[in-house]
């Protein structure tokens, strides 16, 4: 395929590298850089990926990037350096789930600077990026809509424009509120049910039959049953995090707050308890 995207991204990790890996497979260029983690990026370099030593060798050479970073800290962090590295009308996907907040400083920046930034969150999870089954919550001028659709395309199921900027912010949290709070109850309910003798997996098979039947439910129930708990590939401390973007979004929503405190408290103390870097499933690990 003969396409002109020399693409920059930044952030090739669990959700990144299968993203990479789909838009090699459509024919684009693609510029990785290494952060702690050098497995994914040696893979895709496999793969045909070009690795770059730095941002200012990465801004040298490509004419869009795509974000797809841990936090809205460190998305803060890189654009503060390549912002200023780029040309004017360079395109900056960014596909981290950020706070509504840094999405308006990164497009007040970008602004500035004469870029095109536009957020582009995803839904789905590792899996679904390995399949090209993401879904991208896009924030943008309706003129970008389109080449932005074109890049994410290779990666994603579903491309929606949800409004301007801070639309796909507003709406990723708000769809992390559904999923996060879903798979909560899910491991909540089955230490319930562990608790007071309830067979689990009866208790799956029943549950799946009624309107509790959910993909977090398909997720951690089966592997839980065999005694593994990485059914639901998500930390804990990535849990906390969105969850105090979901309490910071949602802090004039009476009784969704309310929700959210709950759900914060849990993590939060499941934290302190040293499971930060433990997946939100392994909260059934029996002692």
């Amino acid at each position: 395929m003969d396409n002109n995207n020399k693409i920059g991204f930044i952030g090739a990790g669990i959700m990144g590298q299968g993203m990479v890996q789909n838009l090699l497979k459509a024919g684009h260029e693609v510029n990785v850089i290494a952060n702690r983690n050098r497995r994914p990026i040696e893979e895709l370099v496999a793969l045909g990926a070009k690795e770059m030593m730095s941002l200012p060798d990465m801004a040298s050479c490509c004419n869009s990037f795509i974000l797809c970073l841990p936090s809205s800290q460190t998305a803060m962090s890189v654009c503060d350096v390549l912002f200023p590295l780029l040309l004017p009308e360079t395109i900056i996907i960014d596909c981290t789930t950020n706070e509504l907040v840094t999405v308006k400083e990164l497009a007040k920046k970008a602004k500035a600077a004469k870029l095109r930034y536009v957020e582009a969150p995803l839904t789905g999870g590792q899996q679904q990026s390995r399949d090209a089954m993401l879904g991208a919550i896009v924030g943008c001028d309706v003129d970008d809509f389109a080449m932005v659709s074109n890049i994410l395309r290779p990666c994603c199921a579903q491309i929606e424009r949800l409004g301007e900027l801070g639309m796909g912010a507003t709406t990723k949290l708000i769809s992390n509120f559904l999923a996060l709070g879903t798979a909560t109850l899910v491991v909540e309910a089955m230490k319930v049910a562990n608790n007071l003798g309830v067979d689990w997996e009866k208790f799956y098979k029943l549950a799946s039959q009624g309107s509790g039947h959910s993909m977090s439910l398909d997720r951690i129930a089966p592997k839980a049953i065999t005694g593994t708990h990485d059914g639901y590939v998500f930390t804990i401390a990535n849990t906390v995090k969105d969850m105090e973007y979901i309490s910071a979004l949602l802090k004039d929503q009476p009784d969704a707050a309310a929700i959210t405190e709950v759900f914060l408290r849990i993590y939060k103390n499941a934290a302190n308890d040293g499971m930060e870097e433990a997946l939100l499933s392994a909260r059934l690990k029996t002692k």
